[in-house]
């Protein structure tokens, strides 16, 4: 019996796609993609390995039309799959979906994918814990039309010492900047990751307070990531804290 499956594609770099990954797409029948997030090179390169694959763009669709779609495929015994920009377990749909799927009684299976989040710990080559510096890493977004953790969660959030990373955030980069300098320094270290493993591709450091201004002196209003703690002071210095694994016996 066939399943619908969920891939996360990642930020868009084809390479970053996992062999399991590209073994389904290339024996889909049915591949729906988001088309207002996924890059034109990883769209060029799933018609690459599967040219018989039927293409059907997601975007603008309610979520009834495309499991329409989803049924329509899999009532013909069709292999369907529904790719989802970065890692399905954080910030997708997928469980809108697969909630209804569980309804009808039709499985599925979830394919993991690179998180913006991991890529972006790679570009700026750091870990995003350190010893004395962050044991935790949150990750969150701040309130919007959409929903997010509100200004209380926030201060909680940044008073825990952990490196904080906001999805979905830099359109809110003054609201957001105004709330973390209540509960952190003005030079708290910040990194604004926009459209990771693109041509546009920036990563742009500055000082929290400097968040804001930053965000509007380069026009990004989505598309970004942004990172913030003393973690990133890791980017320039070198602190050699060793971990007791790697520690002298």
């Amino acid at each position: 019996m066939e399943k619908v499956y969920f891939i996360g594609m990642g930020p868009g770099d084809p390479e970053l796609l996992t062999l399991k990954a590209v073994k389904i797409l290339k024996e889909a029948h049915c591949i729906i993609y988001p088309g207002s997030l996924i890059s034109s090179e990883m769209l060029r390169y799933l018609r690459e390995i599967n040219s018989d694959a039927l293409y059907w763009d997601a975007f603008g669709r309610s979520l009834e039309e495309i499991l329409e779609r989803i049924l329509d495929s899999y009532s013909q015994g069709e292999r369907v799959v529904r790719v989802v920009s970065g890692d399905p377990s954080l910030y997708s749909s997928v469980m809108e979906h697969i909630e209804l799927l569980r309804e009808r009684g039709i499985p599925y299976e979830i394919i993991p994918g690179i998180s913006s989040a991991l890529l972006a710990s790679s570009r700026l080559g750091i870990e995003l814990t350190y010893p004395d510096f962050s044991h935790s890493v949150i990750f969150t977004r701040f309130k919007g039309k959409t929903g997010g953790a509100e200004e209380e969660e926030i201060l909680k959030f940044a008073q825990t010492k952990s490196t904080l990373v906001f999805f979905l955030s830099s359109g809110l980069g003054k609201r957001l900047e105004d709330t973390l300098l209540k509960a952190l320094p003005s030079d708290t270290p910040t990194a604004i990751l926009y459209r990771l493993s693109q041509p546009e591709e920036k990563i742009l450091l500055c000082p929290l307070s400097q968040l804001a201004s930053t965000i509007e002196r380069e026009n990004i209003s989505k598309s970004a990531l942004i990172i913030v703690g003393e973690v990133l002071r890791l980017i320039e210095n070198n602190y050699f804290k060793r971990s007791i694994l790697y520690g002298k016996k």
